[in-house]
């Protein structure tokens, strides 16, 4: 499963969980000047919450990190999980169906949000 987190700045919160396919319709690759605009409008700069998901996956006995891709991996269940942080999201895939991540993160705000691909 492949997803990215987001943080919605507060202003758009209640209008995101009013229309949840508003992120998914706006959230896109920044190659022009109005979509990078609108990403800085809507969505925050997640420094602090990944240096907080950072410090909680750091210290996990089967963490790794290598050229920008932290990945952890489960020896019991042989599940592994890849993360790229980047400015505005966190690009991540998860075997199977679960969200181990994106549970980490929501628990810091409730202005995180996923979205699938």
């Amino acid at each position: 499963m492949k997803y990215k987190i987001v943080c919605v700045k507060e202003r758009f919160v209640e209008f995101v969980n009013m229309y949840p396919d508003f992120l998914k319709q706006v959230y896109q690759e920044q190659d022009n000047m109005y979509k990078t605009k609108q990403i800085e409008l809507i969505f925050s700069n997640m420094v602090n919450e990944k240096e907080k998901l950072l410090h909680k996956i750091q210290s996990r006995e089967h963490y790794s990190h290598y050229h920008g891709i932290h990945q952890l991996f489960n020896p019991i269940t042989q599940e592994k999980m890849t993360i790229i942080m980047n400015e505005y999201d966190l690009q991540i895939e998860e075997e199977g169906s679960n969200h181990h991540i994106y549970d980490m993160i929501s628990s810091f705000s409730k202005n995180f949000y996923m979205i699938t691909k």
